[in-house]
């Protein structure tokens, strides 16, 4: 055998023993209590060591404005919302107040790292996105610490919860979300301009960008996703998450 193939072979091999197997699942349509508790649930039950590394797409149904952590609600045009039956959720990552509906797919990461530096975590996610819009065929750019932009318009954003030695990092990107009832919603005006895939020229499959991401997310991360479900004890945990806090005004509205 020659030594180029051997070479070829050692690196098979180390990237085959460095491959981590992440599981991966797909929730798609859900409420805004729903998904933003199992995102809760799953970073616990990965510290926990309960279950693996795991990437999370959903999308809200009915539409949802998430609330950071430490944002106020008086961002938010509350009357519209209560008229156009959006819901409201006080997420326990940072970040700011966004829209989504059904035309905004969102992934959450939820993994142990070795690192706990933002930039680098940002970075890695973010390109990711980057490089997948741009397999699609889209002027994609990554503006840091953690947005994608197209023709420099805002079309991802993302927020970062740490938990002990475990990373949750969720965002969305925009596909062909309401963005006039986006800007109805956030009364506080954003810096940087907001649109979507569709309004910058081109309609994407939420299947054939979920596969991109998977692909990309991959790539970065030396992870094989295999699709799988949540536990019972994730279950329980998110049923008891909306009871406790995800379903609460006193949560939800608390600042």
């Amino acid at each position: 055998m020659s030594i180029y193939l051997l070479r070829i072979l050692f690196i098979k091999i180390v990237h085959a023993l460095t491959v981590q197997t992440w599981r991966l699942i797909d929730t798609d349509l859900a409420h805004p209590y729903y998904v933003t508790a199992a995102d809760d649930a799953i970073s616990r039950a990965v510290s926990e060591g309960k279950v693996p590394n795991t990437l999370h797409f959903y999308r809200r149904h009915p539409p949802g404005a998430s609330v950071g952590r430490m944002q106020s609600v008086k961002d938010i045009d509350l009357e519209e919302c209560r008229k156009r039956g959006i819901v409201i959720v006080r997420r326990r990552s940072g970040g700011g107040t966004i829209y989504t509906d059904e035309g905004c797919l969102i992934y959450a990461l939820i993994f142990r790292s070795d690192t706990m530096n933002p930039e680098k975590i940002f970075g890695m996610v973010c390109n990711s996105i980057r490089t997948a819009l741009e397999e699609f065929g889209f002027n994609a750019e990554y503006k840091k610490p953690n947005d994608i932009l197209v023709n420099g318009r805002k079309v991802s954003g993302s927020a970062l919860l740490v938990r002990g030695n475990v990373v949750l990092i969720h965002g969305t990107v925009i596909v062909s979300s309401d963005l006039d009832v986006m800007r109805k919603v956030l009364i506080k005006r954003k810096e940087i301009e907001v649109t979507s895939l569709e309004r910058e020229g081109k309609k994407v499959d939420f299947k054939e960008l979920k596969e991109m991401l998977i692909k990309k997310f991959g790539e970065s991360m030396d992870a094989e996703f295999v699709r799988g479900e949540l536990g019972e004890y994730e279950k329980e945990l998110v049923e008891r998450l909306i009871e406790e806090r995800y379903g609460r005004d006193e949560w939800n509205f608390m600042r």
